[in-house]
Parts: structure tokens; sequence; C-alpha cells
């Protein structure tokens, strides 16, 4: 077994592996194993991410495997000694990301990944140990391993219950990617929609509004459904829109453009009984 990280520094990530005697290499293959067991442990159900909603408590979300965690099974599945150990005496400015071990043969390995945090490296703080009845202070590079797994690699899929946490490790920009004000002047420039300042609309768009244009533009929303059927539909949900000459007037207050943007990305929802309004964390389809 052996225990990999993943650094992150300005050109990317880079895998390099961290040396341990072998009795250490045993207990944290142990530990390892047994969180592996608590992350799926009443968890059956795979749900495949979007980037629009949390899991439920027996559900794990599912993504395909991105180029970082393709990176982190290639040197898992190579020559460990061809990967270069990392630098002990430069240990606080390695930027560890993430802990991980392999398990399995090549063909199915599967990789168990831990997040990385800066709490977790010991010598920053004021530590102690005991030697011969007395504590000492730690004056060499320690840190402690994780509590938990952020998320299990195999199969070609990540599989994790916490984007935070995975975002955290892996480079996941595709799924909250937020539009540039060059996105924007393409978005306002659809047909259908017409703006009347629209420098003032950039310029107070904040990341939400960004985020969502960017979703409703990746899922064409606008060229999927005619501007009398938005209108009607979002009628129904009491969201007056104004619309001339077959145009719908993005409104430049910043609230109601959030609200007309939500209506387009599908994230306003009426409850059927009480008929109450909310903005949903779930876009699951059932």
């Amino acid at each position: 077994m052996n225990l990999l990280a993943l650094c992150r520094n300005n050109n990317g990530i880079e895998i390099k592996r961290v040396p341990i005697t072998n009795p250490l290499q045993t207990e944290l293959g142990n530990v390892f194993a047994q969180q592996e067991d608590a992350f799926r442990e009443g968890r059956p159900n795979e749900v495949a991410f979007n980037g629009d909603w949390k899991p439920d408590d027996d559900e794990l979300l599912v993504l395909d495997a991105t180029p970082d965690a393709n990176t982190m099974l290639h040197a898992a599945q190579g020559n460990a000694l061809a990967v270069p150990v990392i630098d002990i005496a430069n240990f606080d400015n390695e930027n560890i990301r993430a802990l991980f071990i392999g398990v399995g043969n090549n063909g199915a390995m599967r990789l168990l990944v831990q997040k990385f945090t800066a709490q977790q490296r010991l010598n920053r703080r004021l530590a102690v140990f005991l030697q011969q009845n007395n504590f000492q202070r730690l004056t060499e590079p320690a840190f402690t391993i994780g509590a938990s797994l952020t998320c299990i690699i195999e199969n070609n899929q990540i599989k994790f219950n916490s984007y935070s946490n995975l975002r955290m490790i892996l480079d996941l920009a595709e799924f909250y990617q937020e539009a540039t004000d060059e996105d924007i002047d393409n978005f306002v420039g659809h047909a259908s929609l017409n703006i009347d300042d629209l420098d003032a609309f950039k310029a107070r768009a904040n990341q939400t509004v960004r985020k969502l244009i960017h979703k409703v533009s990746s899922d064409g929303t606008l060229d999927n459904y005619a501007v009398a059927d938005i209108q009607a539909k979002a009628q129904e949900m009491e969201l007056d829109l104004d619309v001339q000459n077959g145009q719908i007037q993005v409104p430049q207050n910043q609230a109601l453009a959030k609200r007309f943007l939500r209506f387009l990305d599908d994230s306003l929802y009426e409850a059927p009984l009480s008929g109450q309004r909310y903005v949903t964390n779930s876009k699951m389809a059932i």
C-alpha cells in the first residue's frame, strides 16, 4: 500500500508519495478500509450529479472521472518508485489537497480519498508528544490522518456526498462556472430577450446571477421554448414578464432578474398542497 498526496500548484496538480514504514502501511490500510465501510454504509443509491442538488441520507452522488481524478488513478496504478516523494523539508509549502490510497489491482483499482486541510499539519501548532515519561514539543513535520473519506474513485466515476468538500480537492469548474461579461452579452443578445441598460446590468450582476446565466445558456433554455410559452408558464408562477415586440424585457432590478433567471433554470418550485413557492436546492428527476 502506498500513501499518495495530491498537491496543487500554479501549474495544476502533482501526485507525490508520502514515505511510510511497513507497520504504518498496514495500519493505514485498515483505517482507510474502515472509512470506506462508513462512507458506503446506508447509501445504496447512486445518483448522477448535475451540480444542482444535495443527496439524501441514502444516496451517493456520482459524476464521470475528471482529468484530476484520472491523474490520481494513473499514479496509483503505476510504479510507486517513479512517483516523486513529498518534500519533507518543504512540507508546509507542498500545498497538499488530498491523501489517498489505491485498493485492488490495476484492472479494478479504486481510490479512497481524504481531503487534507491546513489544520492537519501539526508542526504549525504547539504540538507535544510523550517521550521517556516527558512531553516534548514536536519540531519535525507531522500531520494527522483525516477522520473520513471525501470520495471514492472507481469504474471511471467519482462517488461523493458533499460537493463543497469535493471541490476542495478536484477542479470542478465545469459545475460552477460564472458567466463572463462576454457571456452576458451573448445571453442578452438572444432573439427572445432585451435589456435597456446592459452595462448597468453587468455592473450589478453578482455571482449568483452570473452562475444562473451560464447555466441557462448552457442548457439552451431560450432555444427550446418560445417566448409565449415562457410567459404563460411564468404567469402560472405569478411571475409577470414584460414582453414587448416578442421579446422578454430582462428586469434591471437584481432581485427580479434573479427570480426570472431561476424560473428559466427550473429552480422555482410550487408545493402542490400549500401552494407555497420555494427556491429549490434539489432538481433530482423522479
